[in-house]
């Protein structure tokens, strides 16, 4: 946001979660993680990822994570592991 003050008006989140596959995984599995026929259902819980998000951005993107009105989370295994976050005004 750089010198830009903090949103004030409601906001959009999308929260896209790519988690590694473990490198203990044989090539079939690691296949079936990439085509999403085998889908990330351990650890690390969604819900804490977006509040450890949410919280992050108070006072930097938005002045409070109350103003947050809709939030779509996604978890995938992916080859690297990361986490894409897209907020926008919700003026609807």
């Amino acid at each position: 946001m750089g010198s830009t003050a903090p949103l004030e008006t409601p906001m959009a989140v999308a929260i896209y979660i790519t988690v590694p596959i473990p490198s203990s995984y044989s090539k079939k599995r690691r296949e079936a993680c990439l085509s999403g026929s085998e889908r990330p259902i351990k650890k690390p819980d969604i819900d804490n990822i977006a509040k450890c998000f949410l919280d992050a951005m108070n006072g930097v993107v938005y002045w409070d994570d109350t103003q947050v009105l809709t939030l779509h989370i996604t978890k995938v295994y992916g080859t690297v592991g990361m986490v894409e976050v897209m907020v926008r005004e919700d003026l609807s």
